[in-house]
């Protein structure tokens, strides 16, 4: 693919898609190779390879990448930590922020 070829995938895309596209050519131009293959084997990744691999998207400004990857991987970013829950002391206007937002209902749509 040549720079003209390029131009003109560009210049197909929506906003979305443009940022994208920008954000491939970044990532293809200063990732090394080690943080290139590890982007195709994500699934396959250690913690700390993932932290690394999200780290380098988001210093190489890839937002969109990095929300892909992501929303696609969450199971690995988010890990739920109850002991935090235990030392929690809830205020009352705390409390009834909670509740308006659907935290606190069960099952009710937050509105």
């Amino acid at each position: 693919m040549d720079k003209k070829e390029l131009q003109k995938k560009y210049e197909e895309q929506d906003g979305m898609g443009r940022e994208l596209l920008l954000e491939k050519l970044a990532f293809c131009k200063f990732a090394d190779n080690y943080d290139f293959e590890n982007y195709f084997k994500i699934g396959e990744l250690s913690d700390s390879e993932l932290l690394c691999l999200a780290s380098f998207l988001y210093h190489q400004e890839c937002y969109l990448m990095l929300m892909d990857m992501m929303n696609r991987y969450k199971e690995r970013f988010i890990l739920a930590d109850s002991s935090q829950l235990q030392e929690f002391e809830p205020e009352d206007a705390l409390m009834e922020r909670l509740s308006r937002i659907g935290v606190l209902a069960d099952g009710e749509k937050a509105g």
